[in-house]
Formats: C-alpha cells, structure tokens, sequence
C-alpha cells in the first residue's frame, strides 16, 4: 500500500549461548548455527518476508548453505561493507573482528583488490578475548582503550578506514571518523531497501 510504513520481523535465534563465543574464537565451526538459524528462517519465511538479514559478520561464512534451504533473498552484510568501502575509493582498509571473520578471509574475498590490514596476531587473540567480554556483558574501559588503540595503530599503518567487522565492537569503540561500523552501514542499507517501492 503507498504511503505504508514497511513492517519488520524479528527472529532472536535461541541457541546455546557457548556457541557464540565457541565460534567467534575460532574454537568451533559456524556451521553448527545452521539447525538453529533455520528454524528462524522458515519462521520468518511462514510470516511471509521480503528478505533476510543475519546481523552477523561472522556466521556469514554459512550464508552459502543458509542460501540453500530458503528461496527468499539473503542481505549480505559483507558484500554491504565492501561495497561501501569500494565507493568511498578506500585502497587499503583495517579490519578488526573475529578470528573466525579473519581466518575464513570474508572481507578480504568480498573486497577484492582493496589491500586489507588486521591486527598482529598477539592483538588478535587479545581482541577475540575482548569481544567474548562485550557478549558476557563484562567488557572494562581498557577494553575501550584497547580497541580505539588498536583503531589508531591500524590507521597508522596506512589504513584510511577500519571496519568494526563485528556487531559487538560498537558497543565499546570510541568516536573515530575513520571507523566503518558494520552495523550502521547494514542498517542505511536496510532502510534504503525497504523504502523501495
């Protein structure tokens, strides 16, 4: 209906809650999400959606078998960043996230000839260890500093932007107007899709 305000459907998966931290850590595989995440999705199909958003930067290593066992169209958050990184002229970006999103190269597939710069991997480990704590609910301000530090030390060595690569990671990061948050650029997204008429 013209002039109708677009409806939006939440499916909050429910699984055990060790997983997350399993899998962010690179202990665990991403793909013992799938039985969970399809439940949520023909949930969402029987409400009958347009499309499907999995606000997570690292379960999108699964999205090729998600894609699978549903016809509806996926937003993917990876190719949304890069894309964004592409328009801006970026030529070499930081990325922090997960060491699951860093091992399995999501970004740097997704940006192709953009060089990508990440954390050493002492800072990476650290890193993982911080974004448990934010799921936890029990991160510190020098998690805080650690974060905007490794931010500034990414931009120090040529980044012209960092990616928070993890929805999490906006919980804690300072104010940077060299940060790309994964999160706001999904939801820009997002907006301008469901507005289409």
């Amino acid at each position: 209906m013209p002039g109708s305000i677009p409806g939006l459907i939440i499916s909050n998966v429910s699984f055990p809650k060790i997983l997350e931290e399993e899998i962010s850590s690179n202990k665990e595989s991403p793909a013992l999400m799938i039985p969970y995440l399809y439940e949520s999705i023909k949930r969402l199909e029987d409400a009958g959606i347009d499309f499907i958003v999995l606000p997570c930067n690292t379960l999108h290593s699964i999205l090729p078998e998600l894609r699978e066992r549903s016809s509806k169209k996926f937003v993917d958050l990876i190719e949304v960043v890069s894309d964004k990184v592409k328009k801006l002229g970026i030529k070499k970006v930081g990325i922090l996230g997960t060491t699951k999103t860093r091992s399995e190269k999501l970004y740097d597939t997704a940006l192709g000839e953009v060089e990508t710069l990440y954390p050493s991997h002492i800072e990476q480990e650290r890193l993982s260890g911080i974004i448990i704590k934010i799921i936890r609910c029990e991160s510190t301000k020098a998690d805080k500093k650690f974060i905007d530090n490794l931010v500034n030390g990414l931009l120090r060595r040529g980044a012209e932007k960092v990616i928070l690569a993890c929805t999490d990671l906006a919980n804690i990061a300072g104010e940077n107007e060299c940060i790309i948050d994964s999160t706001e650029t999904l939801i820009d997204f997002i907006k301008k899709e469901m507005n289409k008429d």
